[in-house]
């Protein structure tokens, strides 16, 4: 049990995400970072249990009661009772210990699990905060949160992290719409990030579309849309249901995972095929439920 003392720009509870709402217009939400996220529970254990996402850091708690935690982003520090720690690993916290995760190094969303995963509200089968659709609510000065099945379990590092540098390469699978834009010279040019968020990311480009807007339709986690004005725009986990934009195809989710996290100068596009894609996607979770699984036993 943790008492929130600073909740920084943004902290919200995540997991997974919410599936099988599309229909009734409900964005997927969950967390950005998937990689993080899933290291961060492996870490003590536990496999998909709901956290806290911090955006840039600046979070503060005090600790009601001994747990342990683990800590992930690209790169970061915490400070423990004035003595500061590298992140991407686990903690054994003890009552009346004093938490700061400070300002992110590298990257922009950082995840912070405790054993037994904390006891989040939930409203559409998930934790999941999504701020567009006002579901649930950001984490709060003063906010008491409890964990489901609090525990101490043994100290672990990582070893790996989420990448975050200067340059970022997107792999897209070209979609229906592909006809509409010259693909060779998409892939051929170089893209600067302008902004981003929980909706999305916006690239600075000059792409032009064949044909302008087109009939809304369903889009999804991934997909590239392109502007009015010729930018690219890349949804993310709180992407809006439908669109009007043309679309040149998706990128692959394990890559949005590293753009959630992109704080870099430039980013390209790579082609890649879908069954290619697909052993991609498969190998990246098999990995971590390999990694969850190994974890487990050693707990248990």
């Amino acid at each position: 049990m943790i008492k929130v003392l600073n909740s920084g720009f943004l902290s919200t509870f995540q997991d997974m995400g919410r599936a099988g709402y599309t229909d009734i217009g409900l964005t997927h939400s969950g967390v950005m970072d998937e990689f993080s996220y899933l290291l961060a529970n492996a870490l003590l254990g536990d496999r998909e249990k709901a956290c806290i996402e911090v955006a840039f850091g600046k979070f503060e708690f005090e600790v009601l009661s001994d747990v342990s935690a683990a800590v992930c982003a690209p790169e970061g520090e915490i400070e423990i009772n004035g003595e500061v720690f590298k992140i991407n690993r686990s903690f054994k916290l003890k009552k009346g210990d004093k938490v700061k995760i400070k300002s992110l190094k590298k990257g922009n969303f950082l995840y912070l699990c405790i054993k037994g995963g904390f006891d989040a509200p939930k409203k559409y089968s998930s934790a999941s905060v999504s701020i567009r659709e006002k579901i649930l609510s950001p984490i709060e000065n003063g906010d008491v949160l409890k964990a489901n099945t609090p525990d101490v379990v043994p100290v672990r590092y990582s070893t790996i992290a989420q990448e975050s540098g200067e340059f970022l390469n997107l792999r897209i699978i070209f979609g229906h719409q592909k006809e509409l834009f010259d693909t060779d010279e998409f892939l051929k040019k170089d893209f600067e990030l302008l902004r981003i968020n929980r909706q999305g990311a916006v690239l600075k480009g000059d792409i032009k579309p064949k044909k302008g807007d087109i009939i809304s339709e369903g889009i999804s986690f991934g997909t590239v849309q392109i502007s009015g004005g010729g930018n690219p725009i890349v949804l993310l986990k709180e992407h809006q249901t439908i669109g009007g934009y043309p679309k040149i195809g998706n990128v692959l989710p394990i890559d949005c995972f590293k753009l959630s996290q992109f704080r870099g100068k430039k980013i390209k596009f790579q082609e890649i095929k879908l069954e290619e894609a697909k052993k991609e996607v498969i190998d990246f979770y098999a990995f971590f439920k390999k990694l969850n699984f190994s974890f487990y036993e050693m707990y248990h």
